[in-house]
């Protein structure tokens, strides 16, 4: 017999499946026969709800954006905690589901779309950066923070970060991203009005180091 379902239900299902043949398989080994196959649905139906398999990507793409910046906002709300702390706890995925985010890299990567990467980034930079903006303008009522352009400035360094240190147009060597991200700490601290050193966290990581939040 067959279930009908309701449209947000089966577009959903669509994005699972796909995510977790995406994980197993890889993408390119992925057809869209398989996740037919694996709901057991009609051709028809799968190009109901996406044009392409290369649009199902991009949802999968987009669903994980949603969660992240879910994470970001309910930090960037928390009454409890200061600006500071609350940059940190953001810019180093505290909380996050960092395997999940780096294999769907990955995956994106291999699709070989450069369109994709830069919907992809500028999605990014275009949600985050507003609730980054609300916790520089919290920084500036605390004292710590002193910039006159909040906005504008998370903007820039989100799209450096996303384009110089995570994107895939540079080849760039361990050494020469761990000093393009030493850079951009430099220039975050230097727009903000922080003493240097204040967003070494930045860098951390590429020393193979997470870093910690001993000055927040």
């Amino acid at each position: 017999m067959r279930i009908i379902k309701e449209h947000g239900e089966r577009r959903t299902e669509i994005i699972d499946a796909a995510e977790n043949l995406f994980a197993a398989k890889g993408y390119a080994s992925t057809a869209i026969s398989d996740i037919l196959e694996a709901l057991n649905i009609a051709k028809g139906t799968f190009y109901h709800y996406f044009v392409s398999k290369e649009a199902l990507m991009d949802a999968v793409i987009e669903r994980y954006i949603d969660a992240e910046m879910a994470v970001a906002q309910a930090v960037a709300d928390d009454p409890k905690i200061s600006a500071h702390e609350k940059m940190f706890r953001i810019l180093t995925d505290a909380g996050r589901d960092n395997e999940r985010g780096d294999r769907l890299e990955k995956e994106a990567s291999a699709v070989g779309n450069a369109d994709m990467h830069q919907r992809t980034m500028a999605s990014i930079v275009l949600r985050l950066s507003p609730i980054l903006e609300g916790v520089v303008r919290q920084g500036m009522r605390e004292g710590t923070f002193n910039t006159a352009y909040p906005k504008e400035c998370m903007e820039i360094l989100l799209a450096a970060s996303e384009f110089i240190l995570h994107g895939s147009a540079f080849a760039w060597s361990s050494a020469e991203r761990l000093q393009k991200a030493r850079a951009l700490a430099w220039m975050a601290e230097k727009v903000l009005g922080v003493e240097e050193g204040r967003f070494s966290y930045l860098y951390k990581r590429y020393e193979g180091d997470g870093g910690c939040c001993d000055q927040c």
